[in-house]
């Protein structure tokens, strides 16, 4: 098995996807998703660090990569079990989060592969209307649909450069996209 990074533009179906992960290999992953981290920052007492997140969110723009690098590293180091595979949901987004993750990769000898869930801006657009998630206004939705094409694809096409990465049709049911996860978790 293999450390695993969940690419996709919002609402592709990452994090159902990362559930039904989860539940079906539960002893072999530990999971870990900063968009998470970032609305539990914002959820708990008072404090700077959750303000400044929430202000990030409420836009749709990208936390500072010191901040999400420093907070993934916090859970490598801290948090995540040694004896299971990372599963990644929301990490990297950035070029240089790329590089901080593949160098921490290397440096613990271990081995990370891709899979990037393909939907168009229309479904990804569809779904965000029909979840109403508190920060999931039409100007942010926007703006993080934006983010994802100027930062993140150029981490996923930089990132096939240097790991193996496999695309899936994200606008399959469930079930069938659930089926080619799991051939590439058992197979690739």
């Amino acid at each position: 098995m293999k450390d695993l990074i969940l690419f996709g533009i919002q609402w592709s179906g990452k994090w159902t996807q990362a559930e039904l992960i989860m539940k079906n290999h539960p002893d072999t992953y530990s999971y870990v998703s900063t968009g998470n981290i970032f609305r539990a920052l914002t959820k708990g007492p008072d404090n700077a660090l959750g303000r400044y997140v929430w202000a990030k969110i409420a836009a749709g723009q990208l936390i500072d990569d010191k901040v999400t690098n420093s907070l993934f590293q916090a859970y490598f180091y801290s948090v995540m079990d040694e004896k299971k595979q990372m599963l990644i949901d929301g990490y990297p987004r950035t070029i240089i989060q790329l590089d901080d993750i593949l160098r921490l990769v290397e440096q613990e000898k271990r081995t990370i592969q891709g899979i990037q869930f393909v939907i168009p801006d229309e479904v990804a657009l569809e779904r965000m209307q029909s979840r109403g998630r508190e920060d999931d206004n039409e100007e942010a939705m926007k703006s993080r649909i934006q983010q994802f094409y100027d930062h993140t694809v150029p981490v996923i096409d930089y990132f096939w450069q240097h790991a193996e990465l496999i695309k899936i049709d994200a606008t399959q049911s469930i079930d069938e996209i659930a089926e080619e996860v799991t051939w590439i978790i058992e197979n690739w």
